[in-house]
């Protein structure tokens, strides 16, 4: 009997992988990229990334020193792999080898021979795809050609890449892969096209999200890292991982060369002007900060008895949900324009997430238990909810009790 590893599930595999033929010619080709040159860059890395966040099907051939790997991948989904010896899985699950040439052809019929289970089978294989794209991103001289077509159809269990990679960046405390896709966090980071669809399924931390919501397209990764409470290094491991899946989309700001005159040759006259003092612009923005702070504030005591629609005087509806929440002087007036536009469907409450930093949350809804609101997820309006914010059960205490005007689910 076999020793297991780790994660998925169910049955068989097809295809020309029997003949044992390369699966990189083993289907249709609509398109050949090939990336090459001297990869002392991230941009191979991003053109990866790039190519994974679009959910297109095709094959990826990924190089290094010494050694290849080969992911045929449909919508996200790992289905077939090659560049590591099938013998390999056997010899870390101690099970017999079946003799595919795919490693989850493989691992499919280790499960579907009894061996092991599927989930402990492609549990060990992601461990050993893992380990191959570190190795690759680590290779300066790393090389990248890929190969759009739709990929055969296999029966069982398959591997999603994107969890794949972010679970081997953010698992890498020693910051070597961030920095082979950040090298230079003076980067602007933006969200994909289709980066709800990508980031949602993550299940990341709150505190993630806090940090994703960061993201507009005019920070760079190290401005991003420094707005934040958690350490640089974690921040900066997070962002890597969503770029290396094409969740964030990386932009590199324009560098301008010494020999370029930004000025004219000629002086121009200067004509009298009048300069404010630095004081009194800052004392003007955090004069602004601490209003937009008041009126919240004021907000979230708003006396309003009103029973809420459907609800029996007498339940206790201590649970709202959390649509969208920030901590930034921009993302404090995203959150009290919403409130204001809606005051009887949403309302602003303090979050505490210690080092004095004010941030707020918006909620909707209020609910007699976490699982009623969760159920109440899909109701939340659309022009309430904040692009790439998950939104998520939270309980009520205190001042957060009081009811607003009207419910919102």
């Amino acid at each position: 009997m076999c020793q297991p590893s780790e994660a998925l599930s169910a049955a068989t595999a097809k295809g020309c992988h029997r003949s044992g033929r390369s699966l990189f010619v083993c289907f249709t080709t609509y398109c050949r990229m090939q990336y090459s040159g001297a990869m002392s860059d991230p941009h191979e890395i991003w053109q990866l990334g790039q190519w994974i966040g679009r959910q297109e099907g095709g094959a990826a051939r990924l190089s290094w020193a010494d050694g290849e790997l080969i992911l045929r991948i449909h919508r996200g989904r790992v289905r077939f792999v090659e560049g590591i010896e099938p013998t390999e899985l056997s010899k870390r699950l101690s099970c017999q080898p079946v003799g595919n040439h795919d490693l989850l052809q493989e691992a499919r019929a280790l499960a579907r021979d009894g061996q092991i289970a599927e989930t402990y089978a492609m549990g060990a294989a992601k461990e050993l795809i893992q380990r191959s794209l570190r190795r690759w991103l680590l290779d300066r001289n790393r090389g990248l050609e890929v190969v759009e077509g739709e990929p055969d159809d296999v029966e069982g269990a398959t591997i999603s890449i994107t969890h794949t990679l972010v679970e081997l960046v953010l698992s890498d405390t020693s910051g070597e892969i961030a920095a082979a896709i950040l090298p230079n966090d003076d980067v602007l980071l933006v969200r994909s096209p289709g980066f709800l669809d990508l980031y949602a399924p993550l299940r990341l931390s709150e505190e993630a999200d806090l940090i994703v919501s960061k993201i507009t397209g005019e920070r760079t990764a190290s401005e991003v890292a420094a707005s934040s409470n958690h350490g640089a290094g974690e921040v900066l491991r997070l962002l890597a991982g969503l770029v290396i899946t094409g969740i964030l989309e990386p932009e590199t700001p324009l560098h301008i060369s010494d020999d370029v005159d930004l000025l004219p040759a000629e002086e121009i006259a200067a004509g009298p002007r009048r300069q404010l003092p630095v004081s009194w612009i800052l004392g003007a923005a955090a004069a602004l900060f601490v209003v937009l702070a008041v009126i919240l504030f004021i907000m979230t005591r708003s006396d309003d008895s009103e029973p809420v629609q459907g609800m029996e005087s007498g339940d206790v509806l201590a649970w709202s949900l959390v649509i969208d929440m920030g901590c930034e002087p921009q993302d404090l007036q995203r959150v009290l324009k919403k409130a204001q536009e809606n005051p009887k469907v949403v309302r602003p409450i303090a979050a505490d997430i210690g080092e004095g930093e004010p941030c707020w949350r918006l909620v909707w809804g209020r609910f007699s238990s976490r699982e009623a609101a969760a159920a109440a997820t899909s109701g939340i309006p659309g022009e309430l909810l904040q692009q790439g914010f998950e939104p998520h059960p939270i309980e009520l205490t205190g001042e957060e009790l009081k009811p607003p005007a009207s419910a919102g689910g």
